[in-house]
């Protein structure tokens, strides 16, 4: 008879020899595969440089002249064309999971006044900036949730901001109280004081300084005095999320995931006072009353009814007026570098491309070289 320990150390053998069998496959088969077919750990590049480059058109000729790989943000279509006319050179568009938007200082009288905004939102050709400045390249949005979320409530309201109906706009002005009392081709507003509306827009973008005119031609047309200044965008930023003085500022905003969790810390009533939250300073407690049920039901039913009903309250209310969900261009170089990887909320400039970008084989790849990124 075996002995305990003998027997022990026979099934350790019997065990290890089935093991081995079971793995030797893999270590065959691991011996056999090229190189250049082994599962990559991290970038195929030796090196990402980043160039600050200020300007679409100066980013843009980068590309022409080789200067750059890779124009790492979104880029204005007015330059698809010469994108597309020049050599090595390649365009793709996704829809954005964000939009531009003009975002309204509701801490600020008569701009409180949801009357107000309402009517700038009808008064708004929101069909024309798709058209016109963005070339058909952008779509109409009223909801903050943007179109290709599943979350949106786009397209489910009775009505829509698309088309410019000033005479939707003069009416809940008229009924609001703005009227022109001293006969100077202003409205004055309900208190009989006078006032005027700044919209700003970023100096360094065309399509920025375009939709802010829009939105000053708008206003004229429901008899307000306004007008549209191009200012540094960081600079007007800052005041945003300070909660500094401004009345409309026009910029984009781009999210991540679907996720809506920012519903509720983005426009919550609380957080009206706080920096780097609610930029329009909203307050409502409707839209509020909603919160706690969106942000902690664990049915999905529940969450989704919030989300629709706290952006049915936020499109009628109007704290910012969500202009377009447009079309994210990206463009690269493709002579040397191939495999770039275009996401709807990162556009080109995201991790993934900086992981799975390499050298064409003709370049001699795919490992190697410095991808340069704008």
């Amino acid at each position: 008879m075996l002995s305990n320990r003998k027997r022990r150390l026979l099934a350790m053998s019997i065990v290890a020899a089935f093991a081995f069998m079971a793995i030797s496959p893999i270590f065959a088969v691991a011996q056999t595969v090229p190189y250049e077919d082994t599962l990559q750990q991290g970038p195929y590049v030796d090196k990402l440089v980043y160039k600050v480059i200020e300007g679409d058109d100066q980013q843009v000729l980068a590309l022409i002249n080789d200067q750059i790989d890779m124009i790492g943000d979104m880029i204005d279509p007015t330059y698809l064309p010469q994108l597309d006319a020049a050599a090595d050179i390649d365009t793709v568009g996704i829809q954005r999971n964000g939009y531009g938007h003009l975002t309204i200082n509701t801490a600020k009288y008569p701009l409180n006044i949801t009357a107000f905004r309402r009517a700038l939102a009808f008064a708004l050709d929101k069909e024309a900036i798709s058209d016109d400045i963005w070339d058909g390249e952008s779509l109409p949005l009223d909801s903050c949730v943007a179109i290709p979320n599943p979350w949106t409530i786009e397209g489910q309201l009775p009505y829509t901001y698309y088309a410019a109906q000033p005479e939707i706009g003069n009416q809940l002005l008229d009924d609001a109280g703005f009227l022109d009392i001293d006969a100077d081709g202003f409205r004055e507003a309900p208190d009989g004081s006078d006032f005027d509306i700044l919209v700003e827009a970023a100096q360094s973008s065309n399509i920025a300084l375009e939709v802010g005119q829009v939105a000053a031609d708008a206003l004229e047309d429901l008899g307000i005095d306004a007008r549209m200044e191009p200012t540094d965008f960081y600079e007007y930023l800052t005041r945003v999320n300070l909660h500094g003085d401004f009345d409309i500022v026009f910029y984009g905003l781009s999210f991540y995931t679907f996720d809506v969790e920012w519903l509720a810390t983005s426009y919550a009533s609380w957080q009206a006072d706080v920096d780097y939250f609610n930029a329009p300073m909203w307050r409502n407690a409707s839209f509020d009353s909603w919160i706690p049920q969106l942000l902690y039901s664990t049915e999905y039913e529940d969450v989704y009814e919030a989300a629709i009903e706290m952006q049915r309250i936020w499109v009628y209310e109007c704290p910012r007026i969500i202009t377009y969900c447009n079309t994210n261009f990206a463009a690269m170089r493709t002579d040397v570098f191939e495999n770039h990887v275009v996401d709807s909320a990162q556009n080109i400039g995201n991790s993934w491309t900086s992981i799975k970008v390499h050298r064409k084989a003709s370049a001699g790849g795919p490992w190697g070289g410095t991808f340069r990124v704008s």
